[in-house]
């Protein structure tokens, strides 16, 4: 089988290099207090100067929230550097939707790599990236639906070099969420947030599921951990030796 890499950047944003892809998730992001502030490194290569994140793929988000995507620095990247696609969600329509970057993409949309993405219930946006690569999106419903419920939030599932990469992102373990991930299966990995554990339904679910791996994300690093979201990871950790979680900067899983 092809080898696959998974990287993690910070937060929530993970490479994934395919082979001939390299395809950056939720990796050029903004300023949140409670999250690892944008990493020089990656503004480096926003800017078109030598990084190791220049010369991407394809740039991929699930959702406009300011800890997942930065519209002027994603369309400062497409401008420099030769991305074959950018893929996000479409701006929602509240102009007052907490957290949420509605601000538009004009660079990106010239140089005719924008995919802009809008799905109704049960519809989904797929592409094929090369011939061993395809993502699906589908719509999700965003933990905290009362606050965020505005933000269009889509969860990202990549297959590639044999494998089943789901991105679930922020989605919460609603009812709906839940029938959607389960028709998944089989999965290779699922990538959720330790706030997805804390939900029974969540952990319901994995069981289910019965991925390969279940990797916990969205975490800050050490020095930016207001919350002490951290402490919480380390339990579940604790309580269930098979989960994975990504916490350190360039760590990487073998999948």
């Amino acid at each position: 089988m092809k080898e696959l890499g998974v990287q993690l950047v910070a937060n929530s944003g993970i490479l994934v290099e395919t082979g001939t892809l390299r395809i950056l998730i939720d990796g050029i992001y903004g300023e949140n207090r409670y999250f690892t502030p944008p990493l020089k490194e990656v503004r480096k290569a926003v800017f078109g100067m030598n990084s190791r994140y220049r010369g991407l793929d394809c740039l991929l988000f699930t959702h406009r929230h300011v800890d997942h995507f930065c519209a002027p620095y994603a369309d400062e990247y497409a401008k420099n550097n030769r991305l074959g696609g950018l893929y996000v969600p479409r701006a929602g329509l509240d102009p007052d939707s907490f957290l949420e970057d509605r601000r538009p993409l004009p660079k990106a949309a010239e140089k005719g790599v924008l995919h802009e993405i809008h799905l109704e219930g049960e519809e989904t946006f797929h592409a094929e990236l090369a011939e061993d690569c395809a993502l699906t999106y589908f719509r999700t419903e965003h933990l905290d639906s009362r606050s965020y419920g505005a933000v269009e939030h889509c969860a990202i599932l990549l297959e590639t070099a044999g494998r089943r990469l789901l991105f679930a992102a922020d989605a919460s373990a609603s009812a709906e969420n839940c029938r959607r991930f389960r028709a998944l299966a089989p999965l290779t990995a699922v990538f959720v947030t330790p706030l997805f554990l804390v939900d029974p339904a969540g952990r319901h679910l994995l069981e289910e599921l019965r991925p390969v791996q279940t990797v916990l994300y969205h975490i800050p690093f050490e020095e930016d951990d207001v919350t002490q979201l951290r402490g919480m990871v380390r339990r579940q950790l604790a309580a269930d030796p098979a989960l994975t979680a990504l916490t350190e900067p360039d760590q990487r899983l073998s999948l």
